[in-house]
């Protein structure tokens, strides 16, 4: 297949021998060793990226990708839900961003399809140049340049189910029986299959490294309590915010402690994506238990991301649908200063709000085209010494969200702080 969307058969993926008016909810049905049986070339050591359709006689077909000239981690000339299987052999160990590479490969297979990979096994070689990657599936520590295979995969695991991994190790070459060095270099087979519906992505909140932030920001609350009392804070967590937030407990903290920073400001308050409403919740209940006058302003579609998606953003599309305006309106039902807007900002800005003023602002968007248009419209209007908190820049899964911060202040006086550990950066508007 050429990348313009032309299958070097002649065929085109919509067209004859394709299985037509086919219910998506057909391909789940089909089992993997099933539609991969015979195809994927486990002894393969050159790079191979192939996309499968189903035939009429129920068969796959296979159609070389062609990639010269492209990027193969994004595959740029393939529509989303183009292919029944993607069978991607040997090439993901030569790529920089290996979390792209593999979002834009489900990108392109149909909701139920497969996508197979070969990797190769062990720890890198001696000699192997610095940008080539070996995988392993049980070691938790594989060194510099290596990558345990089933973390990587949690990055996905919000879009794909795991079929089956499995390792193939070839037979020692003659005469070196004893010697595992005579052997091939193994192979790792991965089968994913899509998800029919992306899950919400929080796996990042079930990693050792949030899992231990989360016990020290306990830890250092309890501590501060003898100084300070944290009750109010503890209370709020109560109050419906940890049930409603992906949103791990440290930066929870730490926005509560951004927006006190505001309350002897004027201006109201804005919150861009507020998914089910938990950290909306948590702004919410200190306005209200500090008796601040200040209305609040909450932006979302309530229908998953939109479709606007960078390149390096692919493994988004469909997230955070798993909500509604009604269970957010419900949340906050206690407080009658609490305003819902739906639909894409700032298309779904009231004309009074058209001249608004905030003292805080958080931003939780994700997406580089999103983070920029709420910049541009909050930053103006923000009071000096407010504050605007944008929640995933410098996560790892959310490149477009740095970007959009780092060009948009490039130019302008404030600093932006980036907070340990996981994500999130803090503006304090000058003047």
């Amino acid at each position: 297949m050429n990348l313009d969307g032309q299958v070097q058969s002649g065929k085109t993926p919509s067209g004859e021998g394709r299985v037509r008016g086919r219910d998506l909810l057909d391909l789940p049905a089909r089992p993997a060793a099933s539609l991969l049986s015979g195809h994927v070339d486990l002894s393969r050591r050159e790079p191979r990226i192939r996309a499968g359709f189903v035939g009429l006689d129920a068969e796959v077909v296979f159609d070389r990708v062609d990639v010269d000239g492209h990027d193969p981690q994004v595959l740029p000339g393939l529509a989303d839900d183009t292919c029944d299987v993607l069978c991607v052999e040997q090439v993901l160990h030569s790529l920089p961003r290996l979390s792209v590479a593999l979002t834009n490969w489900v990108r392109v297979v149909r909701p139920g399809g497969l996508l197979a990979l070969t990797v190769p096994e062990g720890a890198p070689s001696n000699g192997q140049p610095a940008a080539a990657w070996r995988f392993t599936v049980q070691d938790p520590a594989p060194g510099e340049g290596g990558v345990n295979l089933f973390e990587l995969l949690q990055v996905i695991c919000h879009l794909v189910e795991v079929e089956r991994v499995a390792v193939h190790r070839a037979e020692p070459r003659a005469g070196r029986a004893d010697d595992a060095s005579g052997s091939e270099p193994g192979t790792v087979e991965v089968v994913l299959r899509k998800r029919v519906r992306p899950l919400t992505p929080v796996q990042s909140n079930n990693s050792t490294e949030v899992q231990m932030l989360t016990r020290m920001t306990r830890s250092a609350i309890r501590a501060r309590s003898r100084a300070r009392p944290m009750d109010e804070f503890e209370s709020i967590l109560d109050s419906g915010v940890l049930d409603a937030t992906v949103v791990d407990p440290s930066r929870l903290y730490l926005l509560y402690q951004w927006l006190l920073s505001t309350l002897r400001l004027r201006g109201d308050c804005i919150e861009v994506g507020c998914f089910r409403g938990g950290t909306a919740k948590l702004i919410s209940e200190t306005l209200l238990r500090r008796g601040v006058a200040a209305d609040l302003h909450l932006f979302d579609t309530f229908t998953g991301m939109p479709e606007r998606l960078s390149a390096d953003e692919a493994g988004l599309k469909g997230c955070f649908a798993d909500t509604s305006v009604d269970r957010v309106r419900c949340l906050l039902a206690n407080n009658p200063r609490a305003h819902l807007h739906t639909g894409i900002f700032p298309d779904s800005v009231p004309p009074q709000l058209r001249e608004g003023r905030f003292r805080f602002a958080h931003i939780d968007v994700d997406i580089e085209e999103s983070v920029r248009d709420c910049l541009a419209y909050v930053y103006p209007r923000l009071a000096a010494g407010g504050i605007i908190v944008i929640d995933d820049y410098g996560h790892a899964e959310c490149p477009g969200a740095t970007r959009a911060v780092e060009d948009f202040f490039e130019t302008r006086a404030e600093t932006v702080i980036q907070m340990p550990l996981i994500s999130s950066a803090v503006v304090v508007k000058a003047g």
